[in-house]
């Protein structure tokens, strides 16, 4: 099968994106249409967990790479809230509680820099990287995003053993966290979706486009984190036309 680029399997991800919004905000709950969209939705979140932890290994400049997350995980945040409950917040402490997948994966990023610290020893990195991953309660996805990104970053050299634990913290950890929100476990299965992404992870040719000029880089780089919230406030306008 042909092997895809960086860019290509992205792009997957923002379309698959753009259909869970698309079912979350106009299709009934309980139908065809929006469990198979929601389905295929699934995948974004551990693509961009793959793609999150690939950065984190390639980057020149991992305080750039976070501030970058950081800002827009302020920028998205407003948006994020308003898309999720149609109104702006109300009470700060609930705005905190309902943080956007841009937050997850910032403390995704917090806890790769923690566990390659090498001035810090290993109680240290195990303790202050439960903290941050116990603070993407309060984030979208929940603590599977930082724990994604950890097994995509450690195991990336090792494939089977990549899939095996990516697979096993997806069948655990996502019915402890979700399950509760569903008055039943096939309204909740969809999110099993996710592991889908190991179908274009497992294409991915290693390839980061690197004929493609500085510009270019610049801006496909740029255009992913833009997206996320665009497409919410497009969706969120429309819906309310």
């Amino acid at each position: 099968m042909k092997k895809m680029t960086a860019t290509q399997i992205k792009v997957i991800a923002i379309i698959a994106m753009t259909l869970d919004h698309i079912a979350y905000t106009f299709l009934p709950a309980g139908t065809a249409s929006h469990y198979l969209l929601h389905l295929v939705g699934k995948t974004t979140a551990p693509i961009m967990c793959f793609f999150l932890a690939e950065g984190f290994r390639h980057t020149h400049d991992k305080k750039k790479y976070l501030l970058r997350l950081l800002l827009f995980a302020v920028i998205s945040q407003p948006v994020y809230y308003i898309f999720i409950y149609g109104t702006a917040s109300t009470s700060i402490f609930h705005f905190i509680r309902s943080m956007s997948m841009m937050v997850s994966l910032m403390l995704a990023f917090i806890c790769l820099l923690i566990l390659t610290n090498e001035k810090l020893n290993v109680t240290v990195k195990g303790i202050l990287t439960i903290i941050t991953i116990s603070l993407a309660q309060f984030a979208d996805w929940g603590y599977i995003i930082p724990i994604w990104t950890i097994i995509f970053f450690f195991f990336n050299k090792d494939r089977y053993k990549m899939l095996a634990a990516f697979i096993t913290a997806t069948i655990i950890i996502l019915p402890v966290t979700f399950l509760k929100n569903y008055d039943s476990f096939t309204a909740f299965s969809y999110n099993y979706g996710a592991l889908l992404a190991l179908i274009p992870i497992q294409l991915y040719s290693g390839e980061r486009d690197r004929s493609s000029t500085p510009l270019k880089k610049k801006i496909n780089r740029w255009f992913f984190y833009i997206y996320y919230p665009l497409h919410m406030m497009i969706i969120f306008m429309i819906a309310h036309i």
